[in-house]
């Protein structure tokens, strides 16, 4: 075992040794992209008529770009598939796999797609990860190797932050998931700030050159994005005639939240137990 760890080290510092420089701006464009795609999608979807009406399309158009988001992050993986797995294509992997297993347990009756309509009660199931699947194949075909994803283990090994950025990049689908329910004129404002609040986490994180300014990079924009999906859930069920919401389990599933980004921070410890024994 040591002899493995010892030789993704090695192989770390001679191919994949984390950038001290920040990301080019192409590349930081590329790694906020995920959040804008898919807040852009989730404020269109639930866009208040009552507040700027707009065509009853945008509504579609919002549909299908949460949905098209899916398959343009899953292209988006691929390309950072068989570049090695760059610091910016983490949240690709991030969302593209929760979304995957999200979609498993979700229902579209009425909605079309290669000549099979859904119906009732029908669960997207195995068929959500047709696009991941498709894409890994394509990636395997056009690398012909597996480096790729030791590159993507020694990357994570030799900086555990870019894990917590892939992790990072599942909170935009933790908004429209908690502010489920709620009124759309009501949570407008907020998707609007919880999309700037995690593109900018992500714009941080991809300029940062240490790694305690990308720890805080992702440490700010998971509390802020968790502080006001707390707040805002809160403020409106607690309001008249509504009081059901426990703000205690609120707070404690925000922890559990930043709790699992930062896990991969014990990789980082052991990392530094493994050296220094070494």
């Amino acid at each position: 075992m040591s002899g493995t760890i010892e030789h993704l080290d090695r192989v770390g510092e001679t191919e994949v040794a984390p950038r001290d420089g920040p990301g080019s701006w192409a590349e930081t464009l590329a790694g906020i992209a995920p959040f804008l795609i898919i807040g852009l999608a989730t404020i269109l979807m639930e866009w208040p008529g009552t507040v700027i009406p707009l065509p009853v399309w945008f509504s579609y158009l919002g549909g299908g770009l949460f949905l098209g988001g899916y398959l343009v992050l899953s292209v988006g993986l691929g390309v950072g598939w068989v570049k090695g797995f760059p610091r910016w294509s983490y949240p690709y992997a991030g969302y593209v796999l929760i979304f995957a297993l999200y979609m498993m347990s979700v229902a579209t009756p009425g909605l079309r797609i290669f000549g099979h309509t859904f119906q009732h009660d029908e669960l997207w199931g195995w068929r959500s990860w047709i696009p991941f699947l498709v894409t890994a194949v394509i990636a395997l075909a056009l690398t012909r190797s597996l480096r790729p994803l030791f590159r993507l283990v020694t990357g994570v090994w030799k900086d555990w932050t870019r894990l917590s950025f892939g992790l990072y990049g599942m909170m935009p689908l933790a908004v429209p998931i908690a502010l489920d329910e709620v009124d759309n004129s009501y949570q407008l404002p907020y998707m609007l700030l919880l999309t700037l609040i995690l593109a900018e986490g992500a714009l941080a994180y991809m300029r940062s050159t240490q790694t305690w300014q990308r720890v805080l990079a992702l440490l700010v924009g998971t509390a802020s994005a968790v502080a006001v999906m707390a707040v805002g859930t809160v403020v409106y069920w607690k309001g008249p005639g509504d009081g059901w919401v426990n703000v205690e389990k609120t707070l404690i599933h925000g922890g559990y939240v930043v709790a699992v980004v930062f896990a991969p921070a014990l990789l980082g410890l052991l990392r530094r137990a493994v050296k220094s024994i070494g």
